[in-house]
């Protein structure tokens, strides 16, 4: 399998709540993939089981198709809304759907982008790593002397921005975030012309609001710049993270939220903490134990859990021991713990970090 997964534990920290600046940003799904006694099942809000398969794993649905992985050979496929299988599993590896492509790997080949019919639209033969289209244009990347640099393709498979970048992130409202070789990250249009001079620490891609939370090289404070680069706010903190109208901030070492000016509207003092989002509850980790917290910073769902995630759809998900639940708002639980484990695209969704299924590596051995 050519996805890189990370760690529940390892995945938290890195993720943004960025408020869903793009189509595999989803709000709401029908059928939750969730794993338990050797097999996957969709199910949906009231733990009805839809469809059960041997599955290692599973995405949601993006453009009527979900991705799946077979567990006799790790090999990934698609299957529609319907539960059937649409395109056979034969890849190495694959993406979710987007923009009406799809980029998969063959055994031994360098990754291809497929269109919803299935049929072959190009083929990145020196690419090492690619990622779905987003606003038209799909970042690649390649390795020249043993170092991997990234670029920019379109639909037709032009290289419009050749790999020069040590990193970089999809584009969201015209833009995109890049790392240059100096490891400082500034934002390019379309066509690779720079936008906003690289000049921070760490960059997050625009949000719907085109608003973007950076590091400030000079000053080390987190600053909330707009799309010409113009700076919003400046806010001295340890980390400040997008939570919709206001940000989760960290401080001596504690979590909280503050409002576009900096000022405390939820003190710091969780251990850690997740996002708000669209919700009026948020998951805060007090003592090695999470529970939820309002807007207000009371407590509303008592610290109880191993795990705790945002509300994604009306339901959060939770860990008991070593089983996975799903509880509503006042803390009840409407899918009983039960689950060994649910699938990292429903996690990621809930996280506010759209799919988990939006790159993949090349399986050519000259271009591992």
């Amino acid at each position: 399998m050519k996805h890189s997964y990370l760690s529940l534990a390892l995945i938290i920290p890195l993720l943004c709540q960025c408020g869903g600046y793009d189509s595999h940003f989803l709000s709401e799904t029908d059928y939750i993939p969730v794993f338990g006694e050797d097999s996957c099942r969709y199910i949906d809000d009231n733990d009805t089981q839809w469809l059960a398969e041997p599955y290692t794993e599973a995405s949601l649905f993006y453009e009527d198709m979900a991705l799946i992985c077979n567990e006799s050979d790790k090999k990934w496929g698609y299957i529609d809304d319907n539960g059937e299988l649409l395109f056979p599993a034969v890849y190495t590896g694959a993406t979710i759907f987007h923009e009406n492509r799809a980029w998969v790997v063959r055994p031994d080949e360098a990754p291809c982008a497929i269109d919803s019919k299935g049929r072959l639209q190009l083929t990145l033969t020196r690419a090492s790593k690619v990622m779905i289209f987003c606003e038209g244009m799909a970042a690649f990347a390649q390795k020249k002397g043993g170092r991997e640099r990234w670029g920019f393709i379109d639909k037709a498979g032009n290289t419009v921005i050749e790999p020069i970048y040590k990193e970089v992130k999809p584009f969201s409202q015209g833009v995109a975030a890049v790392k240059n070789e100096k490891g400082l990250w500034g934002y390019i249009d379309n066509r690779g012309a720079e936008q906003i001079p690289a000049r921070f620490r760490s960059a997050e891609p625009f949000s719907l609001k085109q608003q973007a939370v950076v590091a400030s090289e000079e000053s080390g404070k987190s600053l909330v710049i707009g799309i010409t680069g113009d700076t919003l706010a400046e806010i001295e903190c340890e980390e400040l993270i997008s939570d919709g109208e206001i940000f989760r901030i960290k401080k001596d070492g504690k979590w909280g939220w503050c409002d576009m000016r900096g000022e405390i509207i939820v003190a710091p003092r969780f251990d850690d903490s997740l996002a708000f989002g669209i919700y009026e509850l948020a998951p805060v980790k007090i003592n090695g134990k999470w529970g939820y917290i309002d807007r207000k910073g009371k407590l509303k769902i008592k610290r109880q859990f191993a795990e705790a995630y945002p509300f994604f759809d009306k339901l959060a998900l939770v860990r008991t021991g070593t089983v996975y639940g799903f509880i509503d708002k006042n803390g009840h639980f409407q899918i009983n713990p039960q689950y060994d484990r649910v699938s990292v695209d429903y996690i990621h969704q809930s996280l506010g970090a759209g799919s988990a299924f939006t790159i993949i590596e090349s399986d050519h051995a000259r271009y591992k």
